[in-house]
């Protein structure tokens, strides 16, 4: 009932503030992440499946991310995909890997729909007022499935986080997300 009321509420503030789109956090509390915060420079949404190896190799680099723009206004949610994994067998995994932004539970996919997010790890990007201002890959490190770069030469989410925090618009606004197939079911 609580968490009815819950939903219902952050509904009616996101229909003012932004789209009604709630996801559940690990311990089952709703939380919608495309609403304005009031505080936020930029707000990440990573799309992701658990046992993507593409993703798990970029657990490193979401991580160093996270932990330089977390404290100049971005706020990150990794949007968990596969409706089969239980929420504690989730957070096992996280430890496992040592990843540390929030995860958000998208069970009925609204959020990998309205955003258009079909691949794993696939990374969009929105300002303050959020407006959708990057979307695609988080590096250049993979360019193909099972073909990776010796080192990366465009690290696409820096940059674009980078120029939102700062008020300004990405000098590349897409990119190619190569990754596993994120489930529609």
């Amino acid at each position: 009932m609580m968490i009815a009321l819950i939903s219902l509420l952050l509904g009616l503030q996101a229909q003012a503030n932004g789209p009604s789109l709630v996801a559940y956090d690990l311990k089952g509390k709703p939380v919608a992440p495309l609403v304005a915060d009031g505080q936020s420079k930029a707000t990440v949404l990573i799309f992701y499946i658990a046992h993507c190896p593409i993703g798990q190799k970029m657990t490193p680099e979401i991580n160093r991310v996270f932990r330089e723009f977390k404290p100049k206004g971005m706020r990150m949610y990794m949007v968990h995909e596969e409706m089969t994994m239980p929420p504690a067998d989730l957070a096992k995994e996280a430890r496992e890997y040592g990843l540390m932004p929030p995860i958000l539970i998208d069970r009925e996919h609204r959020l990998m729909s309205h955003c258009g997010a079909r691949i794993s790890p696939q990374v969009f990007v929105y300002d303050a007022r959020m407006k959708l201002q990057y979307h695609g890959r988080i590096n250049d490190f993979f360019y193909g499935l099972g073909q990776m770069r010796s080192k990366v030469t465009h690290h696409d989410l820096r940059d674009a986080i980078a120029a939102v925090v700062q008020g300004l618009a990405p000098k590349v606004a897409k990119t190619e997300a190569v990754g596993c197939v994120l489930p529609t079911d």
